[in-house]
């Protein structure tokens, strides 16, 4: 049986390249788009920066 892979949902995210901004995660791939954290953007639950595409 193939194992299959569980991506994280879509939602901004801690910025794996390290910028300290958020990233938004389309639910399969990283997008170019970059947000400031502030209080109504909520960053995903469970992720981890190790974790990068």
């Amino acid at each position: 049986m193939p194992e299959t892979l569980t991506l994280a949902p879509f939602g901004w995210y801690p910025d794996p390249a390290g910028s300290g901004l958020l990233r938004w995660w389309d639910g399969a791939t990283w997008t170019e788009r970059l947000e400031r954290p502030r209080p109504e953007v909520q960053p995903a639950f469970g992720y981890s920066s190790r974790i990068a595409s």
